[in-house]
């Protein structure tokens, strides 16, 4: 494989391809563990809501900046570790939450197929 095979920073691995969904996923679920970005790709990820939403905290205001910083890191790294053919299934979406259902919903079979294909 080439060197444009794989992702570049501080973590080296293979791109997403066709064939790779499962090595994929584990290694990059370990990263953004390692990198504590894991809470943006869960089903229920959102950005914090004001209680009032015409006159924020300062607080949830930060709350906010930093949710959004978090979820950006998240995209970027899943992002970068796309290849070109496979960007496609992740078009469209906002978040990371968005792109991981994205990929989960494409890559993953569902039903009796799906186990014995994950087997």
């Amino acid at each position: 494989m080439s060197d444009s095979d794989y992702t570049t920073g501080s973590y080296r691995m293979e791109l997403l391809k066709a064939h790779n969904w499962m090595p994929w996923k584990r290694r990059m679920l370990a990263v953004l563990m390692d990198l504590g970005l894991d809470k943006y790709i869960a089903k229920d990820a959102k950005e914090p809501e004001s209680a009032n939403w015409s006159t924020p905290t300062t607080a949830e205001l930060d709350a906010q900046k930093k949710w959004r910083e978090g979820d950006t890191k998240a995209r970027l790294r899943i992002e970068l570790a796309v290849s070109d053919a496979e960007m496609v299934h992740i078009l469209g979406a906002t978040t990371a939450s968005e792109m991981w259902d994205q990929l989960t919903t494409v890559k993953e079979s569902k039903g009796r197929l799906g186990v014995l294909a994950a087997s």
